[in-house]
């Protein structure tokens, strides 16, 4: 992981992204962290689209509430559904 100024992120971009893909690169403005630079790779994208998406996320959280207060099912139950 590397640490890097905004200014010197923004004077040589390419060479930041080139990093970005070995590892993160934490971006400091004033001496303080601000930003991650982050590598994503093509197949990566919806993964990272629905992990931020807050409305995913809400949904989500809805429905494990849900499980959580019916029990849920068990695995036989899901398996013998899933034979039908």
């Amino acid at each position: 992981m590397k640490i890097a100024s905004v200014k010197d992120v923004k004077d040589n971009l390419s060479r930041y992204l080139k990093n970005a893909e070995k590892g993160d690169v934490i971006i400091t403005k004033n001496g303080r962290p601000t930003a991650v630079l982050h590598h994503l790779g093509e197949d990566e994208l919806e993964d990272y689209l629905l992990e931020h998406d807050p409305r995913f996320r809400q949904k989500i959280e809805r429905r494990w509430k849900d499980y959580l207060k019916s029990g849920g099912r068990s695995l036989e139950q899901v398996l013998k559904e899933l034979g039908d």
